[in-house]
């Protein structure tokens, strides 16, 4: 005969208890009636113990931030009493800074017993601050200076939207780990862009990459801005990235040849003949790296259309636009080309070079 339950009566099924009883004497979490909620009003992020905690990835003054924060508030104020319970909180009534929710918890009190919902009424209380990180980029903190320039010319659109993406995806990758992982300012000048990063470990990381993606020179300097509080002095990096002075499409000659940018990239440059039409590539390690002579820029190629082609003869040209004609040796010339085609060409050191692709 089974005992019954000490508190109610019914049949008892572990420690003198039914299984209601025993999940009431054995919650599965303490929680408070009122939990504070201390959230940064730029960015969302919650105060912690030590500090802030910051949410990656989402929009500030949303729901789903919202959802983020709760989720922060619940794992520091509601404490596991047993096992690992799954706990939802849904909101019934919101005023201004207050939020008056229930709290749904789920889990077994025993490993014998079946699992079992608690419902607990909280109150959240939403207070706004400005985290350290929002504190220090309002201030203009920056530890570090990313300035990208190109050798003897102006970075192009397609340079200054690909530069801006790396420095965007590289920030927010770091965003939650480093707590100055963030960009002050970003100006564009007639000589490339600059930016004000708060972190000085960002910064060389954005750096890397640029270096690698675009093959660039790089320089680094430091100024002393002052001393930390422990009297140790304080430095300020500064670091140039350089780009070639070619880029995608222009011409140049590598070890006498000359050729053309068909890729700038971490492998190195990949190059075209203006010769022959013959593929190669070249990177900062090779010999003929230091060989390489900046031509003309691809702007300066023309439209030229094939109006006389015969064997063993010279193929005459015409420019499209001046209407002038010129001769080109044949061998220059894939079979496939016809009279009537229109191609482009460039001149190079007054000879001019059909562009195969």
């Amino acid at each position: 005969m089974v005992a019954p339950c000490y508190l109610c009566g019914v049949p008892s099924v572990l420690e003198g208890l039914c299984s209601d009883c025993f999940a009431k004497e054995h919650p599965l979490v303490s929680t408070p009636s009122t939990i504070n909620l201390l959230s940064c009003k730029r960015c969302g992020a919650v105060k912690v113990p030590g500090g802030w905690k910051a949410i990656a990835g989402v929009e500030p003054n949303t729901d789903e931030m919202l959802e983020h924060q709760l989720e922060i508030a619940l794992g520091l104020e509601v404490s596991t009493l047993i096992g690992k319970p799954e706990m939802q909180i849904e909101i019934t009534k919101r005023l201004d800074r207050v939020l008056v929710t229930t709290l749904f918890v789920t889990g077994q009190s025993d490993p014998s017993l079946e699992p079992h919902e608690e419902q607990y009424p909280l109150e959240i209380r939403i207070e706004y601050g400005t985290c350290d990180s929002c504190g220090m980029m309002s201030g203009g903190y920056h530890e570090a200076i990313l300035q990208v320039r190109a050798d003897s010319r102006s970075l192009s659109e397609e340079e200054l939207m690909q530069i801006q993406e790396i420095v965007a995806t590289r920030t927010f990758d770091e965003y939650g780990k480093d707590s100055k992982a963030f960009v002050t300012n970003i100006s564009e000048t007639k000589f490339g862009l600059d930016f004000m990063i708060g972190s000085e470990h960002l910064c060389k990381q954005i750096a890397d990459e640029l270096q690698s993606q675009y093959l660039a020179d790089r320089k680094e300097n430091f100024k002393l801005i002052g001393q930390h509080k422990g009297g140790k002095d304080k430095f300020r990096t500064t670091i140039l990235i350089r780009l070639q002075r070619y880029t995608l499409g222009d011409f140049i000659r590598v070890s006498g040849q000359p050729c053309q940018v068909r890729g700038i990239g971490k492998g190195g440059v990949s190059c075209a003949g203006l010769l022959d039409g013959s593929a190669f590539n070249v990177n900062p390690k090779s010999a003929k790296w230091r060989t390489i002579e900046f031509l003309a820029e691809k702007d300066e190629a023309r439209e030229y259309m094939v109006i006389s082609r015969n064997p063993s003869e010279s193929v005459q040209l015409m420019d499209s636009k001046t209407f002038e004609i010129h001769e080109i040796e044949d061998n220059l010339f894939p079979p496939e080309i016809e009279n009537g085609q229109k191609i482009q060409a460039v001149t190079i050191d007054e000879t001019l070079y059909p562009i195969l692709s």
